[in-house]
Order: structure tokens, then C-alpha cells, then sequence
């Protein structure tokens, strides 16, 4: 289950070197080095999925989305 919560303090994610070279570099510098890590990684993800053919014996995957109520998760039907 996925939960959500309220977000990391910057100091608690960042050292104050890394928040000063930050502050150093060019405007969307720091953007541009995000989107290549995010796309990095994505490629990762996709060059380590298994093959159809390997996967073909095996449980599929389902994704399932709740919603919480009155304290109980309630499972949406699709």
C-alpha cells in the first residue's frame, strides 16, 4: 500500500555543499542533471525487464487502487 505524506526537509535530503553548488550553477542546470538521472534510470528499468517470453509463465501483475475511509481501505472494483 502507498502512502503519502508531507515532504522531507531540505536539509534533511541535501548537504549544505551540495545546497550551496546549487545555488552556484546556471538557471536550469539543476533540471536538466534531474531529467537525465530520471532518464537514466527509466532506461535502466526497461533494459533489465524481463523478456515476453520469459515472463510468459508467470503471474501477471496487477495494480489495484484504494481509497481510505473512516480508517478502512476500501479496493476500487477495476
Amino acid at each position: 500500500m502507498l502512502i503519502q505524506s508531507r515532504a522531507s526537509r531540505i536539509s534533511d535530503v541535501l548537504t549544505l555543499k551540495e545546497v550551496d553548488e546549487i545555488a552556484a550553477s546556471p538557471p536550469g542546470a539543476v533540471r536538466d542533471a534531474v531529467t537525465r538521472k530520471i532518464d537514466a534510470e527509466i532506461k535502466d528499468i526497461a533494459d533489465a525487464a524481463p523478456t515476453p517470453a520469459a515472463s510468459a509463465g508467470s503471474d501477471r501483475i496487477r495494480v489495484r487502487y484504494a481509497t481510505v475511509r473512516h480508517g478502512k481501505a476500501e479496493f476500487d472494483a477495476t
